[in-house]
């Protein structure tokens, strides 16, 4: 494995925020989730929760193509710029992948979990219930763009997969 790649699985497993890009009738939307990255498969897959009927999921086109980006938080310095532009699919989790997924994902987010399991309020409950009837859906990369401005200016490597 590269340096470069070794660096991208390490950015992939240190972020939680994966935004969306998709567009519909009403225009382009962008939409962030969070995700939880498995990298023992190649190519490696992202995982997020959502509802089927939110808009990013429901502009989806038929063969579920998509765009999607994780950025690190910007610290005032230039170098810190790090991030990962992909190209791939989006497609809901079948059900027998589903508990696999779900571990991974609530043992990175327990606070999700516990807004399912036991919501403290009337908000969290209906929160809670939202998320209880979501999907998982994966995020199947064919294109990559790392940046990593910690590297070099504007240091950028891609990966056809």
């Amino acid at each position: 494995m590269s340096k470069d790649q070794t660096q991208l699985k390490a950015f992939l497993q240190a972020e939680s925020v994966l935004t969306i890009a998709t567009g519909d009738a009403c225009g382009p939307w962008s939409a962030p989730v969070l995700y939880v990255a498995d990298l023992n498969t190649e190519p490696f897959a992202l995982y997020f929760l959502s509802s089927a009927n939110s808009r990013h999921i429901k502009s989806l086109p038929i063969d579920g193509a998509a765009a999607v980006s994780i950025y690190s938080d910007y610290d005032g310095n230039w170098q810190s710029i790090c991030g990962a532009q992909i190209h791939g699919t989006i497609a809901q989790v079948a059900e027998e992948e589903r508990a696999a997924i779900a571990e991974a994902y609530f043992a990175r987010y327990p606070e999700i979990a516990g807004l399912i399991d036991s919501p403290q309020t009337e908000q969290e409950k209906l929160i809670g219930a939202a998320f209880g009837r979501s999907h998982f859906y994966r995020v199947t990369p064919a294109f990559v763009r790392f940046t990593n401005n910690g590297d070099s200016f504007a240091g950028r490597t891609e990966w056809q997969l």
